[in-house]
């Protein structure tokens, strides 16, 4: 290579250095860490999953860190009792609401159970998620999952409610503590299906 070859290739360099340095859009050739979260929305409430469907407090990420959350119905993954006791995952996920209230019914009222009743029998099996700040949401399609039968997995599980969940995907850049709530209207409890700071960026 001569001298006027390796002139030129330094200058290329150089001119791509500085515009690679000036642009404000990061390189589509940066990879990005990935978070993957489930999250089970049940009559009312939300319960927060990590990528192995552990369950967690809320949901925590980096700056920077490109966020998948996958959104189910409960209705699509409360199993015969024999899978739930083997994989000691699921739950009967309503218990929750009975045993800690909703709105104005304490905790174990009776009127928790008939107001459960009258939103199944109304309809009201989808749920919604909005991230407040983020302003990305989803919501369910349980008509869309498969009937109920036995699962041998937990993968299996997830693989038949794929068809019911929604999903929001975004990137984590704006740090904070974020609230998350219900966009679809599902019945009595509807309006106390929010959690505060359950979408936490550091």
């Amino acid at each position: 290579m001569n001298r006027k070859q390796l002139l030129i290739l330094v200058l290329a360099a150089a001119t791509l250095a500085g515009s690679a340095a000036l642009t404000l859009e990061p390189s589509p050739f940066k990879l990005r860490p990935l978070k993957t979260f489930y999250v089970v929305a049940y009559f009312w409430g939300y319960v927060f999953y990590d990528e192995t469907f552990n369950e967690i407090p809320y949901m925590v990420v980096n700056r920077g860190d490109e966020v998948v959350i996958n959104l189910i119905p409960a209705s699509v993954i409360i199993r015969d009792p024999g899978l739930s006791a083997r994989e000691r995952t699921y739950v009967e996920y309503e218990n929750r609401t009975h045993r800690s209230g909703v709105g104005e019914l304490p905790p174990r009222d009776p009127r928790i159970t008939v107001e459960l009743v009258k939103a199944h029998e109304d309809g009201y099996s989808d749920h919604g998620f909005f991230i407040e700040g983020y302003n990305k949401g989803t919501y369910t399609c349980s008509k869309c999952g498969g009937g109920h039968q036995v699962r041998n997995s937990l993968q299996q599980v997830l693989q038949e409610a794929s068809a019911a969940m929604g999903v929001v995907r975004l990137v984590a850049d704006k740090p904070g503590s974020y609230t998350v709530y219900c966009i679809i209207y599902c019945g009595y409890g509807h309006t106390y299906l929010r959690v505060e700071n359950a979408f936490v960026v550091v």
